[in-house]
């Protein structure tokens, strides 16, 4: 069946995920440097872990290594903050050209997991929503509704009024986000471009992508094709 509709994942697609991370490691090192009135590089700390792969528990293991002595209270508060700042992010190269072809062409939509408000102030950071007929944000579904949940896909293909067949899918984690949509009929194309941070993780039975898209071009392409 011919697509009519294409719905893009959020993070590490629409945007380089890893600019969020230093956006918000930013974020958290002011906030150290004002209320424990330290110069250290708190930020340079974190980013330099964040490359090596480290990120779980960043913020108990920056207390840590600078002896701040934070309590749970004041870690969880530090994820609060995160998650709440206003990111200083961009689209990803080409992403604004690939949207301005396909809007008119396809429905256009954003099926993203991941913590509210934080999705919603990265969508408003990007700046790019007019080119959307339709948002969902799984967590707003309810807890059990993040991929590889099918809750999301059913739920944007009803708000774009499109059958599962002529809907396509763009992401960018094998591990997760193509086995609901393959098992529904979508075409399911995985986004890859340096600095992705899921990228390389393992697929699931039935979770490999159709399609493996290396530019915004191959996407185009992709869904064009058919």
């Amino acid at each position: 069946m011919t697509i009519r509709a294409v719905v893009f994942d959020l993070d590490d697609t629409l945007y380089p995920e890893r600019d969020y991370v230093y956006s918000g490691y930013g974020t958290i090192a002011r906030h150290l440097r004002d209320s424990f009135g330290r110069r250290e590089d708190f930020q340079g700390w974190l980013w330099n872990r964040f490359l090596a792969g480290e990120y779980k528990r960043a913020f108990n293991d920056v207390s840590d290594h600078f002896r701040l002595g934070l309590s749970d209270k004041q870690i969880g508060d530090l994820v609060s903050l995160y998650c709440e700042h206003s990111p200083e992010i961009r689209p990803g190269e080409g992403i604004v050209d690939l949207l301005r072809q396909l809007r008119g062409r396809f429905r256009l939509g954003i099926l993203s997991d991941g913590r509210l408000p934080a999705q919603q102030l990265k969508l408003d950071a990007l700046q790019i929503a007019q080119f959307f007929d339709a948002v969902v944000f799984t967590e707003s579904l309810g807890p059990e509704s993040q991929k590889p949940s099918p809750a999301g896909f059913e739920a944007i293909a009803a708000k774009l009024d499109a059958p599962h067949a002529a809907c396509a899918y763009v992401g960018d984690n094998p591990s997760k986000d193509f086995v609901a949509p393959n098992t529904l009929g979508w075409r399911t194309i995985q986004y890859r471009f340096d600095g992705q941070i899921h990228s390389h993780k393992l697929a699931p039975r039935g979770g490999q992508p159709q399609i493996v898209a290396t530019s915004t071009q191959e996407i185009l392409a992709a869904v064009m094709e058919g």
